[in-house]
């Protein structure tokens, strides 16, 4: 069985929020996307063609804090279009700008959607996750025992990344990080231990700078209300397959484990890697069954998809 939890969908009634203007396809060139994102039949051939059997779908980044009236649209209009298929499960979009918006919209979407946790961006309007005014959102993830799908957005030096497609080759992989350190060293995983974030694009690069965190820590160099090493709090976190290396992934597995990894292909974004169980098949030395933890039974787990 195969489990992509990182895939995007905009249902056909929400297509009038993609940007407009021209060169305004934020999908990006992806040939197989039949240039209709809502198309959900020709979505699941290409499902089959891979193999897979089920996708965790998120809205698209550029809607994540969207005005509460917009998120509640995007995530009704998620359910119904995937009503009835057990191929698909929803992720809810959040305004997390209004903290106990946001938290009541969650549980609105996970209890009577049937979604099974969230996406949440990197930062929120420029504010780091550590910020004390989303306590009320973190304590919902832990009463509903649902993850965060956490990926990136308008992302940091924007004004230097504006060639080359630099802002998601590199602003994506940097944002993340930024906000995996901000909940390690601000004390949001040593207050709240159980908090489940699923990090895309494997992380970014905070699983290669891991060390140098670990070793500003040790030295005294970060003012930090955390008591343990830095390495302890980066165990609780769980990361996507989407490297686009096997020697990268097969780092990121060695680097957190086999039980921290899931399938991703961030379909149907130009950046996808629409074929990840073929690098998971490449990675030497796993069991049979560490391959089944990665291609679906973590994500069963941290999703309870068995619930």
């Amino acid at each position: 069985m195969r489990i992509d939890v990182h895939a995007h969908f905009l249902p056909e009634s929400c297509t009038d929020l993609m940007p407009s203007g021209p060169g305004r396809n934020p999908f990006g060139p992806a040939a197989n996307l039949k240039d209709d994102p809502s198309n959900l039949e020709y979505r699941m051939r290409a499902m089959d063609e891979r193999g897979v059997d089920m996708q965790l779908v998120s809205g698209p980044n550029w809607l994540q804090n969207a005005d509460p009236a917009q998120c509640a649209r995007l995530n009704d209009a998620i359910a119904e279009a995937i009503d009835g298929n057990d191929r698909f499960v929803g992720l809810a979009s959040i305004p997390m700008q209004e903290p106990e918006v946001a938290a009541a919209e969650l549980e609105r979407c996970v209890k009577d959607l049937g979604f099974r946790g969230l996406e949440m961006l990197t930062h929120v309007n420029g504010e780091n996750l550590d910020e004390p005014r989303f306590a009320p959102l973190y304590q919902k993830m832990e009463e509903l025992d649902v993850p965060a799908f956490m990926h990136p957005n308008n992302v940091l030096g924007a004004d230097r990344l504006t060639s080359y497609f630099l802002n998601n080759l590199i602003g994506n992989p940097t944002d993340t990080s930024v906000a995996v350190a901000s909940l390690i060293f601000g004390g949001i995983l040593a207050e709240m231990p159980t908090l489940k974030f699923v990090l895309s694009h494997g992380g970014g690069t905070s699983p290669h700078l891991r060390g140098r965190w670990e070793h500003g820590w040790r030295q005294g160099l970060v003012e930090t209300p955390i008591t343990r090493p830095p390495s302890e709090y980066f165990r609780l976190l769980y990361f996507d397959t989407i490297t686009h290396s096997v020697p990268l992934l097969n780092y990121l597995v060695e680097t957190v484990g086999t039980d921290r990894v899931m399938l991703g292909s961030d379909y149907p974004f130009g950046m996808g890697d629409y074929a990840p169980e073929e690098q998971v098949a490449a990675l030497p030395h796993l069991t049979d069954d560490q391959r089944a933890a990665i291609n679906s039974e973590n994500a069963i787990r941290v999703f309870g998809l068995d619930r």
